[in-house]
């Protein structure tokens, strides 16, 4: 094999090789960005204890595991929805919903959750719901811990 065709040769495997790292690089932040965090969608947004507050009788009551409730209210004034979590008649913490709290929403504003689903009533809570906020109406899905009721959800466009 001549010089030009071995040149020509350790070019062309070389280009392909990169372009294989390349590429693979590429999968593996794809995949990284959907596995962790949100991956696309807005958030992870988190909701901030705050002191227990009167319920209203609307709030949504859902039953979960080990004699305990979810209660989740969207509230008539400005403030973002709350949640409530009650284990044999009393309240063990109440979340606010708002998406300022989070870096880069804070000119954002959830004034409603509804279509509720609780798709896990063990630890940790799961649930997913459509949230209307600044940007429309999304579906989102939340995970809270039951014990100190810290959480994490996202909305999906």
């Amino acid at each position: 094999m001549n010089k030009i065709a071995k040149r020509i040769l350790i070019w062309t495997f070389a280009i392909i090789g990169i372009g294989i790292v390349g590429y693979i690089g590429f999968v593996g932040y794809v995949m990284y960005t959907f596995s962790s965090g949100c991956g696309m969608d807005d958030g992870p947004f988190e909701a901030v204890l705050i002191e227990p507050i009167k319920i209203s009788e609307y709030a949504q009551k859902f039953e979960l595991s080990d004699n305990a409730e979810l209660l989740i209210e969207n509230r008539t004034d400005s403030l973002s929805p709350i949640l409530t979590l009650k284990e044999n008649g009393k309240v063990k913490w109440t979340l606010d919903t708002d998406t300022r709290n989070t870096k880069g929403y804070e000119y954002t504003r959830i004034w409603k959750l509804d279509k509720i689903n609780i798709t896990k009533k063990t630890d940790p809570i799961e649930l997913e719901f459509i949230g209307f906020w600044t940007y429309g109406a999304e579906t989102g899905w939340m995970e809270i811990d039951r014990e100190d009721g810290e959480n994490k959800f996202c909305l999906s466009w």
